[in-house]
């Protein structure tokens, strides 16, 4: 373990500023005026309370990426309906009801109900829908099924400039998924320790998304369809006492694709012997079952013992396809039907918390995970992009095990003021890796303080060495990675971390938050791989009720990630080395006005995002870079709000949203563009939206 000198020092240090800034916001904190506190719950409901909000909204333009979780992805008028409903009564059965976006393709509905205490019900239904890309094109008839063909004259040729039918072949193809999810619970508590819950749900998931395929040197982006269905089973029988409890659950996940494979032709004339068509293997269906025993007991007021403990079984029989659909190729038979894939899994987990005394408090935790893949090992003959025969291979079934321990204490030095240091090991040994070994010590500190309501500091320090143990050849990987390369998370690494977190309220009305974090990692034994890298952010915001009837809130935030890697052209040593620095810059600001107390108030947001992302190459001398990528997002969001009576109000907003962004893999590179692609032809995302909405909401 290498300890940075430089840590304990500054811990030392650290305490005697804080307590100084302590005293002097102490002496100056303001009394905080409670005359205007409601309490909003003391009194009981009872009957049914509702609320319904309807209208109309139009969006000005069809967008994927406006819409691309949202719903809002079609130009013209759509309906708005929300509505929510709650039934309370004396012996406290009580029923809740919502439902939202009626007229979007992101509705949902939510029942709830039973007695409080007693038992609990609960029905609830989702749309989900990811619109993914409007602007790919393709000249494949077929799209979202499981077999794509090419037109009826269409040309082959040895590259994609010389499918002199592609341009009238093109053909525009949405990606996009839609999932429904609907689920059903039921819990229940008796008057005996024991208690009971169920629940049970079920994601339909239809639609396209990318794909790709190729023969040899040639190749093809594809529609690849999404018709997937999961069923989950989740339930758990739990029993407690005045010093203890535990808790015995069951869950069962089965995934089914109604889809096996993908079939598509060779849009190319290649210049060796090649198929007519080409075959994937899309997910195949599979199975996770786990049972987790919990447990937690009170030893005295002052020490608590918990643990986890969980036993889980993956499992994936599909039938194996045949390894190509070339005619010319004599393949032998496959050595199994199926992988007859099984991976046992293994998790554990204890915790002791003692409060040793009222200031101090120590804990200390054991955690265990395993991921033992029973998968048989055979030796497969495997075919190079449907054209070559290639030597047998076998498949390698990946386990690992990992180790941890966790060591904390905390303690309460005075009025506000808490000091925190922990100690962290994790140990992993894998299988079938260029690495066995990796073992990481953490050494970390926190500092706290609370003064009044008026200032909160929190200060952390965090130092760690990874120690991985000597790089070796997997010869079971055909061709074999350079030896001299490291992979990022089984390197040796050096990693320090910094982090500042404030809360400042000098009086009621006003707060300031203020957080900053930084961390350098250092892989100084990658000859190849990632050598070094950074992360460091700041972000600041600022919330004033400038009057009784004026509130403001701002903030503003950067994040820059920095990293260098080091690469080789000629399976040998370091040849070139790249830097990729990728910054975040953020901004916003928003108002709230009470024009009319209790009738009429107005809002105001606006923000704006924007990324970059630059990769600067060195091959030898000569320094070359990539065009940047950049991102930016700018919103304004206006909202009013009329109150006509005690259960009537108007509602009206405007939102306008414009992002604009550059790709330079996407931009620029139409179908024939790369000789031997066919490519979809996208367009980096880019759109100015508008969006009104019109509604009224009524309670009783």
């Amino acid at each position: 373990m290498k300890i940075r000198a430089t840590l304990i020092p500054i811990l030392l240090a650290m305490p005697l500023a804080i307590a100084s800034a302590q005293d002097t916001t102490e002496e100056a904190a303001p009394s905080v005026d409670t005359s205007k506190w409601r309490c909003k719950f003391c009194e009981f409901e009872e009957g049914w309370y509702a609320d319904i909000t309807l209208g109309l909204g139009n969006v000005a333009d069809d967008s994927f990426k406006f819409g691309e979780y949202n719903g809002l992805n079609e130009a013209g008028t759509y309906l708005i309906g929300d509505a929510n409903a709650r039934y309370r009564s004396e012996d406290a059965t009580y029923l809740d009801l919502s439902v939202t976006d009626v007229g979007l393709d992101t509705r949902s509905l939510a029942i709830e109900g039973g007695r409080q205490g007693s038992y609990d019900l609960f029905l609830r239904y989702d749309e989900l829908p990811h619109f993914i890309s409007d602007s790919a094109s393709t000249p494949y008839l077929g799209s979202g099924s499981d077999r794509l063909t090419l037109p009826a004259g269409w040309v082959s040729a040895g590259s994609t400039a010389g499918m002199t039918a592609l341009p009238q072949s093109l053909r525009e193809v949405d990606l996009d998924t839609q999932r429904t999810r609907l689920g059903a619970g039921i819990s229940i508590n008796t008057d005996s320790p024991w208690s009971y819950r169920v629940n049970l749900r079920r994601d339909d998931k239809e639609g396209s998304k990318r794909g790709g395929g190729a023969f040899l040197f040639n190749s093809a982006q594809l529609v690849e369809p999404v018709d997937y269905v999961t069923d989950e089973i989740d339930a758990a029988i739990s029993y407690a006492r005045k010093d203890w409890q535990a808790t015995l659950a069951y869950y069962v996940s089965t995934f089914t694709n109604n889809n096996e494979s993908l079939t598509w032709e060779n849009a190319f004339a290649p210049l060796v012997p090649a198929p007519a068509e080409g075959q994937l293997a899309l997910p195949p269906d599979n199975e996770f079952q786990q049972l987790t025993l919990s447990a937690a007991y009170q030893i005295d007021s002052r020490n608590h013992l918990g643990a986890d403990f969980a036993v889980g079984r993956m499992e994936q029989n599909e039938k194996l396809l045949q390894a190509t659909l070339n005619p010319a190729l004599v393949v032998p038979p496959l050595p199994d039907d199926s992988a007859n894939a099984e991976v046992d899994t293994t998790n554990a987990r204890i915790k002791f918390v003692s409060m040793t005394t009222d200031r101090l408090r120590l804990s200390a935790s054991y955690s265990y995970d395993e991921r033992d893949n029973k998968t048989p090992q055979l030796m497969y003959d495997w075919v190079v992009t449907d054209i070559v025969l290639a030597t047998q291979r076998g498949n390698l079934p990946y386990s690992y095990t990992r180790n941890s321990v966790k060591l904390r204490a905390d303690y309460d030095y005075s009025g506000g003021t808490r000091f925190g240091v922990g100690y962290d090991i994790d140990e992993r040994e894998r299988t079938f890796q260029e690495v066995d070994e990796t073992s990481e010590d953490t050494l970390w500190g926190t500092i706290r303080v609370r003064s009044v309501d008026t200032l909160f500091l929190e200060f952390k320090l965090a130092t760690s060495s990874r120690d991985a143990s000597a790089s070796e050849i997997v010869t079971a990987i055909v061709p074999p990675q350079n030896a001299l390369m490291n992979k990022y998370n089984m390197a040796d690494r050096e990693r320090d971390s910094i982090g500042v977190f404030a809360s400042f309220m000098p009086r009621p009305d006003y707060s300031v938050g203020l957080s900053l974090d930084s961390a350098r990692d250092q892989f100084d034994k990658s000859e190849l791989g990632l050598t070094k890298s950074s992360d460091n952010s700041a972000n600041v915001d600022l919330t004033a009720m400038l009057s009784d009837t004026i509130n403001v809130n701002t903030f503003i935030g950067r994040q820059r990630i920095k990293s260098s890697q080091s690469g080789s052209q000629t399976f040998a040593g370091a040849d070139w080395s790249a830097t990729t620095t990728d910054s975040f810059d953020n901004f916003g600001i928003g108002m709230n006005y009470i024009l009319i107390e209790d009738q009429l108030d107005v809002g105001a947001d606006y923000s704006r995002a924007r990324s970059t992302g630059e990769i600067a190459v060195t091959s030898g001398s000569p320094g070359q870079a990539f065009p940047d990528l950049d991102t930016e997002l700018e919103t304004i969001r206006i909202y009013l709000n009329y109150r006509l009576d005690e259960n009537l109000t108007l509602q009206a907003a405007y939102w306008h949203e414009t992002y604009d962004s550059s790709d330079w893999a996407v931009d620029g590179v139409a179908p024939d563009t790369v000789s031997n692609l066919l490519s979809y032809g996208e367009l980096s995302p880019d759109y100015s939206n508008n969006v009104v909405k019109l509604a009224m909401r009524y309670r009783f």
